[in-house]
């Protein structure tokens, strides 16, 4: 693929979201233990395209999706407490890393394993895009699980849910939804190299 410098001088690339139905969490996410998801809720960006996740159960209740890939890996999503207040991310086994966030307070509760990176991003009235980062390696199974303590366990309640995705590279990028296939944007192959640098109003 090209690549290009754009008009702020910052060098583009290829993006793709590998999630597939990335904000249509009662299709081909899969439900453990109780979970359930209720579409039409006021999202983080002004639409109703927001989901409550709701899990009846105490013990393992989550979603998670399986990723076939190999390469430092991205997973983002958008988050807003309801009657739970933190959202745990991990391996489906729980034993590799597990990483759980605050979203009454906008933090890092606790972390466990090799993670290269962990966020969480306020954008406005309650909302918070966490993510984090890990080397990718085969099929990877990533479990979301809410919970009112950071366990390896979820708690019975509700929280909202929008926009996740996972992609390559050290950071999460713009949302890409994805529906019945992974989609892509920016540089893409097949496109000429284009560089706007040192000043050129035209490339």
């Amino acid at each position: 693929a090209a690549t290009r410098v754009d008009v702020n001088g910052l060098i583009e690339k290829g993006r793709e979201n590998l999630l597939l139905q990335s904000n249509q969490f009662d299709t081909t996410w899969n439900p453990i233990g109780g979970g359930s998801f209720t579409s039409g809720q006021s999202g983080y960006d002004g639409t109703n395209d927001a989901w409550q996740f709701d899990v009846t159960t105490t013990s393992t209740s989550g979603t998670y999706q399986v990723i076939t890939l190999s390469g430092v890996a991205t997973f983002s999503a958008y988050f807003k407490k309801g009657t739970i207040d933190k959202i745990g991310f991990t391996d489906l086994a729980g034993t590799t890393f597990m990483c759980w966030f605050d979203l009454t307070n906008g933090t890092i509760g606790q972390q466990t394993g090799d993670l290269i990176d962990a966020q969480i991003v306020s954008v406005g009235n309650g909302w918070y895009r966490c993510s984090i980062t890990d080397i990718a390696s085969g099929n990877n199974y990533l479990q979301l699980k809410p919970s009112n303590a950071y366990s390896g366990t979820s708690t019975a309640g509700n929280i909202l849910i929008q926009d996740a995705q996972f992609e390559l590279g050290l950071v999460a990028t713009d949302v890409i939804e994805t529906g019945a296939s992974t989609a892509q944007s920016g540089i893409l192959e097949d496109l000429p190299r284009l560089d706007y640098s040192g000043g050129a109003s035209c490339p």
